[in-house]
């Protein structure tokens, strides 16, 4: 990598650690297409990547970087207090066992369509999240799990799939399942949601390493599919920064919070639809 990819890698990390702390996303929605510039933009960041294993290398990548984020973001929040640890522990089991088969999948799937499909869910999601109120009866109070085991059971295999998958964190898909099914408070979701991918991120990352093992063009530095320098660059601002985003968690308004959520997930859904679906579709 060149200097310059260093450094925007440094602080693209910085903002993905701030992102994780304060929303529970893990960061990945920041790093991974700035992974996908990086390799893409060989002229400039001096990375040359086979064009078929670009989005495998960028979301092992991201998941690189989430799981000392993630572990980072939840000190912090294990502070103030906030962690449902029972839920986690009735959610992280499943969660880390199907980001094992997640990443096993995203190396023989088109990504065109995986990240069409995850687009129009996270667009549909952030619109649901703004316009519904907050979700009716009490909330679930930190220790206990709104859960029971053939819930947790498939929402937390589908929180770890589809984080390995696209190399995101598991806000995106745990923050809804836990809103809406748990009937958490927002302030506690996000920790429950990074505590999950402290146990799927390492998991995610194990099955892109042992998936890309002898693969033949991959840069100097890489385990597998993913690649090291630039993890290297992103994690050490992530990591410094997710404390500061999980204090700022639990300061700000509930409200603003969730829409700021909302609108993320749909500015994301938004551009994953149309840089894989109608793009493409204009320009054939």
């Amino acid at each position: 990598m060149t200097a310059s990819a260093l450094l925007i890698g440094a602080v693209v990390g910085a903002t993905a650690g701030l992102a994780s702390g304060l929303l529970g996303i893990g960061g990945g929605l920041v790093m991974v297409p700035f992974l996908y510039g990086l390799m893409e933009g060989t002229n400039w960041s001096g990375v040359a990547v086979p064009t078929d294993y670009q989005a495998a290398v960028a979301h092992a990548t991201s998941l690189a970087v989430i799981a000392p984020t993630a572990v980072s973001g939840l000190l912090a929040f294990r502070r103030e207090g906030v962690v449902g640890w029972a839920t986690v522990a009735s959610l992280g089991p499943a969660a880390a066992a199907a980001a094992l088969l997640g990443s096993r999948v995203a190396v023989s799937l088109p990504t065109p369509l995986l990240k069409t499909a995850f687009g129009l869910v996270i667009l549909v999601t952030g619109f649901r999240m703004l316009r519904e109120a907050a979700p009716s009866g009490p909330p679930a109070r930190i220790g206990r799990s709104a859960l029971t085991w053939w819930v947790a059971l498939p929402a937390g295999a589908t929180i770890g799939f589809l984080s390995a998958l696209l190399g995101v964190g598991g806000g995106v898909v745990a923050i809804p399942i836990l809103l809406r099914w748990a009937r958490m408070d927002l302030r506690r979701v996000a920790p429950v949601s990074i505590a999950i991918m402290v146990l799927a991120a390492p998991a995610g990352v194990l099955g892109y390493a042992v998936a890309g093992q002898g693969l033949v063009g991959m840069p100097p530095a890489s385990m597998g599919y993913v690649f090291l320098p630039a993890a290297a660059a992103m994690i050490p601002g992530a990591v410094a920064l997710a404390p500061l985003g999980a204090r700022w968690n639990q300061r700000l308004p509930t409200a603003t919070v969730r829409r700021l959520f909302a609108v993320l997930l749909m500015v994301v859904g938004a551009e994953l639809i149309w840089s894989n679906a109608i793009e493409p579709l204009l320009m054939s």
